[in-house]
């Protein structure tokens, strides 16, 4: 609890900061996390995750990280694929269905797996709106399509071309070109500078 309560304080501080300098220190703690104590950097981390949502409402869905010039990486917006879902209004018609196509327990409860079988095997109708088993060409009751693209709430990190990225951020972090953002991640100075020979795994 004191440890999700530190969290938010760091989140709030972070929202301080512009967005791109979120960014910049959350590569920097991803790229010290290899090397550092998970348990005090992780929250600068994930720090870009809050502004970079907000940024979404706004017609953000990334953000590129550099600096110099130098582009670092990338953080994304994950956004949800569209997915059929069970209709929690309309389940006792799937409950009906399930039992006819042997999806029932003896304690007339859906077989999870059939379920997870059904849904991997539903496909959304375009033109009639309804939910069509491709095994059997059935209309499947009790099963409702959910439009994709919606926030999932989390982000994708990408290093920019594989270790060209998290070169290029070592490289400013030992010339103190991030200091100015040091100070209000102080956690990111424990401890002594990596070198170049420590970035070789």
């Amino acid at each position: 609890m004191a440890n999700d309560a530190v969290e938010d304080n760091k989140a709030e501080q972070s929202a301080d900061l512009p967005l791109s300098d979120v960014g910049l220190v959350g590569a920097l703690a991803r790229l010290l996390d290899e090397q550092m104590v998970k348990k005090v950097i992780k929250p600068r981390i994930d720090a870009p995750k809050v502004p970079l949502l907000k940024a979404y409402k706004g017609g953000q869905s990334e953000l590129v990280v550099q600096i110099g010039g130098d582009v670092i990486g990338r953080y994304k917006v994950n956004l949800a694929q569209p997915r059929i879902v069970v209709d929690e209004d309309n389940e006792a018609a799937l409950n009906e269905y399930a039992d006819k196509h042997g999806g029932t327990k003896v304690v007339i409860t859906r077989d999870e797996t059939w379920e997870k079988s059904l849904l991997q095997f539903a496909e959304y109708d375009e033109d009639s709106g309804l939910i069509i088993d491709s095994r059997t060409g059935e209309v499947v009751p009790g099963l409702k399509y959910e439009q994709g693209g919606q926030p999932t709430g989390s982000l994708t990190w990408t290093w920019e071309r594989k270790d060209v990225g998290r070169k290029r951020l070592m490289r400013h972090y030992q010339e103190g070109d991030l200091n100015y953002l040091l100070k209000e991640a102080p956690e990111l100075m424990a401890g002594p500078r990596p070198n170049a020979e420590d970035d070789q795994h």
